[in-house]
């Protein structure tokens, strides 16, 4: 279950060797085998004022199966009525009736009762054991996990009766059974034990103990789940359930789990109360801090806690460790320089011990009020740029300024805005004014006009061609000539361009280069592009961030990124695609070719001007 990876792993984490003492590990008694167990489907419903449709706990089973989560627990409660909350019913039916790869287990409280009788000698829930338990296994349970409660003493044996009829019930059922101990932590043991060891004996697969108000300390859970594991009549898996009403419910769990008891944890701890120990930090430290395989994908962790946030309503706290925001987002002036220079996959990661990747964040920075003007140097060097102290000085305090007008938290610059004050700043300082284009003006298009169609047929076409690439377009195009004005003309291309089917627009769209790359190629069309981006080469930064948006703009959609770009700024492309990101497909290629349009009739307005001042 251990491994042999020790305290510093290049490009994965580096925490202490102190860490990997023999003295430690002599302590520990790991669970054998471990076995996580999560409940953050659960936990989310029952956690107050969630929006999450059956739909979204769909997919955040989805999100928890790829993770690499085995064991799922859900609930359904009659507390007293003669049926459970609708809710619950539709839960455990939507994930039993569908191959997550994980079992389901599922608590019900009339699966067995604390061994009264009512006067008439029948057991004191509203709904029968047998009932319950034809009902869970109908919906798709695979194990049941009846609670052994608080008994009197005189009514104790009754208990024990109700636990072999379940047993016996569960059997014929072809289905387990754990227990579930609640309250472990203000329980008598003598009251406990013997119930659980019963349980033992007739098979239960596991025994969950929740220590469900969170009353056992980091050191006394150690010390309970040792003296419960000796009491046991033989070996079998627990787990330990904890809440997070102290602040502790991570390193209780991870207490727990060096005695011998496996984590039971809720991805984002989400959870009613105080929140309930996170998946993402308890697994995250087992493996770093304690060396522990838990068989989870971390890279997993970010995503799957994201998106228990979209589909709750209830948002990730930035201040989350491991999946929240500012776990991973730097601005203090050493660690801002740091990622600045080396890249925010450089490592070690600046002030962490952890790679974001291995979680599956990003290192992110903000300009806020601390800058300095190294911090302004670093800029300038990311950009592949030196500035003089006079710049760097200039830079910075342009960027302060901008802070300083930001009246609401957060009051910081993310790195696009940063570009856009630097870019001024520079300008300012420089005497000069960053350019875009000039547009053409209009007697020199309508002259044009005129030239283009006189032109030869092959002339004409190439010319065409270059402002679109499609073959068909540009044919017609010349075809229809003479046009004699940049109406006729304009209204030609529009219309043709209507008539771009899907499939053409998605192999003329890729034609284009992406955003903020280069091209070595000399033709018409590549100096279109040049022509277009020609304000994007000021921030190398962002020319990043562009590569990495494009990137995942093709994988989401299929296609590459078009727009419009000229005399728009980095950090507006940024934006843009971001937006468009949300869209979906047929928006998206719906907005496509509005851009394409937009590409195309600029690109023929510039062409028919220059034809009054060049040999055709």
């Amino acid at each position: 279950m251990r491994d042999s990876r020790g305290w510093n792993v290049d490009g994965e984490f580096r925490v202490s060797p102190f860490n990997t003492r023999p003295e430690l590990h002599e302590a520990y008694d790991w669970p054998d085998p471990f076995t996580l167990i999560d409940s953050t489907l659960r936990k989310t419903l029952f956690t107050a004022g969630t929006v999450t449709t059956i739909g979204g706990f769909l997919r955040i089973a989805e999100e928890l199966a790829s993770a690499g989560v085995r064991h799922e627990s859900l609930n359904v409660d009659w507390t007293g009525g003669t049926t459970p909350p609708e809710r619950q019913l539709e839960l455990v039916r939507a994930v039993g009736s569908r191959d997550f790869g994980f079992t389901l287990n599922v608590f019900a409280d009339t699966l067995l009762s604390d061994g009264t009788r009512l006067t008439d000698g029948t057991r004191a829930t509203a709904v029968g054991m047998r009932e319950t338990a034809e009902l869970l296994v109908d919906l798709g349970a695979d194990t049941l996990a009846p609670g052994i409660v608080p008994a009197a003493s005189d009514a104790r044996a009754r208990q024990l009766d109700e636990l072999e009829a379940l047993f016996e019930i569960a059997r014929s059922l072809d289905v387990g059974v754990t227990v579930t101990v609640a309250q472990v932590g203000l329980r008598d043991l003598d009251e406990m034990v013997p119930a659980v060891n019963r349980a033992i004996e007739l098979g239960a697969l596991r025994i969950d103990l929740m220590d469900s108000v969170s009353s056992l300390g980091p050191e006394a859970m150690k010390v309970f789940v040792r003296e419960f594991r000796d009491r046991l009549a033989a070996p079998v898996p627990l787990t330990m359930h904890t809440h997070d009403d102290f602040g502790l419910a991570t390193a209780c769990t991870l207490a727990a789990a060096s005695a011998g008891a496996s984590p039971d944890v809720a991805a984002g701890g989400v959870s009613y109360r105080c929140g309930f120990a996170a998946l993402e930090e308890v697994v995250l430290a087992l493996e770093t801090l304690y060396g522990v395989r838990t068989g989870i994908d971390l890279s997993a962790l970010t995503r799957l806690a994201r998106t228990v946030a979209e589909e709750s309503g209830l948002p990730v706290p930035p201040l989350k460790p491991v999946v929240g925001r500012y776990a991973h987002l730097r601005h203090m002036p050493r660690d801002v320089a740091a990622v600045l220079r080396g890249g925010p996959d450089a490592f070690p990661p600046p002030s962490s011990c952890v790679a974001p990747g291995m979680v599956g964040a990003r290192l992110e920075w903000v300009w806020d009020g601390l800058g300095t003007d190294d911090m302004a140097a670093a800029l300038a060097e990311s950009r592949g740029e030196t500035f003089t102290g006079e710049e760097a000085a200039s830079v910075r305090r342009a960027l302060d300024a901008a802070v300083a007008e930001i009246e609401r938290y957060p009051r910081w610059l993310e790195p696009e805005r940063v570009a856009e004050v630097t870019d001024k700043a520079l300008a300012d300082l420089r005497g000069r004014s960053d350019t875009v284009p000039v547009e053409v003006t209009g007697s020199a298009v309508e002259a044009g006009v005129q030239v283009f169609d006189g032109l030869g047929m092959r002339r004409a076409t190439e010319l065409a061609y270059a402002c679109c690439g499609w073959a068909p377009w540009a044919d017609r195009l010349v075809a229809g000539r003479p046009y004699r004005t940049w109406d006729a003309l304009d209204e030609a291309a529009r219309t043709g361009l209507a008539a771009l089917p899907d499939d053409s627009l998605t192999t003329l769209v890729d034609k284009h280069p992406p955003i903020g790359a280069t091209t070595g190629t000399a033709d018409l069309a590549a100096n279109f592009s040049r022509l277009e981006q020609s304000s994007l080469a000021a921030s190398l930064m962002l020319l990043r961030e562009l590569a990495r948006l494009n990137a995942s703009y093709r994988d989401h959609f299929g296609f590459t990124y078009l727009v419009a770009a000229e005399g728009r700024s980095g950090a507006e492309l940024v934006a843009n695609i971001r937006r468009r990101m949300e869209n979906s497909r047929s928006r998206e290629l719906s907005v496509a070719h509005a851009e394409l349009t937009a590409i195309v009739r600029t690109r023929l307005r510039r062409t028919t001007a220059a034809l009054t001042t060049s040999t055709p």
